[in-house]
């Protein structure tokens, strides 16, 4: 019998779930790395999608501390946990694809990705990082992105089964969606005030 009918039939034997066929042929197994009774690595695909959700999180970081008083305005009591949040990110994606063994694929792409997100900020911000309307623009653009791109990891998370995973992108998403909506409200009072 091979591996990954062993492990199909040892996960009916414990009741864990099992592997689709799609699954296995999207993704290699791994011994030693076990998630919810299930062992596998995700494959490059999945991968580069958590890093490009990482990439996110470290921009966020680093254009909060880079314009903290325009952030500051527009995401108000929000702004107090970007850089704790943004941290907490990278490191449970990096931990996840540590276990998975893929974090030398993880890092490349995060930081390739934040060069290029980082770039779009920069042309769209140009030095007008102290208007908060512009900011607001981009930030919208940004976070709009982010949500995209932790759902897509959201749903890999799902498919493979890996509760961690899932996990951690689902809290993504909210706190993406959370920022979204403080923006939203911010543009409000943006576009009233510019009416005037």
């Amino acid at each position: 019998m091979c591996l990954p009918s062993v492990i199909t039939h040892v996960a009916i034997l414990l009741g864990a779930p099992t592997i689709s066929n799609t699954l296995k042929k999207s993704s290699r197994f791994m011994r030693g790395s076990q998630f919810g009774g299930i062992l596998f690595r995700m494959n490059e695909k999945i991968t580069r999608k958590v890093g490009e959700a990482h990439a996110f999180a470290q921009v966020l970081e680093t254009t909060y501390a880079a314009n903290e008083s325009v952030m500051k305005e527009l995401l108000g009591d929000l702004s107090k946990t970007i850089s704790k949040t943004a941290a907490q990110q990278k490191t449970a994606l990096q931990a996840i694809c540590d276990e998975a063994g893929t974090v030398s694929l993880l890092l490349p792409k995060s930081e390739k990705t934040a060069v290029k997100i980082t770039s779009m900020g920069e042309l769209y911000v140009g030095d007008q990082w102290s208007d908060s309307a512009e900011v607001l623009e981009w930030m919208s653009f940004f976070v709009g992105g982010a949500i995209v791109h932790w759902q897509l990891v959201s749903g890999a998370g799902a498919a493979m089964g890996h509760t961690s995973l899932t996990r951690v992108a689902d809290a993504g998403v909210v706190y993406y969606e959370g920022l979204m909506n403080q923006l939203k409200e911010y543009s409000v009072a943006v576009g009233t005030d510019r009416a005037q």
